[in-house]
């Protein structure tokens, strides 16, 4: 059992009903490591757990990890 409080969660997968693919709750990553699902109407028994996609972020130490670059309008072929 951890013992340091539990201060802020930020959620980390979704739960997805396995039959109906619906939404049913998210599992939640708290500030000292636990986990813990939050259910909208009720646990489920038959679950899936889907990660949320992240998109990558821009390294400006590392020029070699890809990221999103907004573009000037340069890139427009003039009409």
């Amino acid at each position: 059992m951890n013992t340091k409080p539990r201060l802020t969660g930020e959620p980390i997968m979704r739960i997805l009903c396995k039959t109906s693919e619906n939404l049913v709750g998210y599992l939640y990553q708290w500030n000292n490591g636990d986990v813990q699902p939050a259910w909208f109407d009720g646990a489920f028994a038959d679950v899936r757990y889907e990660p949320f996609v992240q998109a990558p972020k821009e390294n400006s130490a590392n020029p070699e990890i890809p990221g999103l670059r907004q573009q000037g309008p340069s890139h427009l072929e003039n009409a």
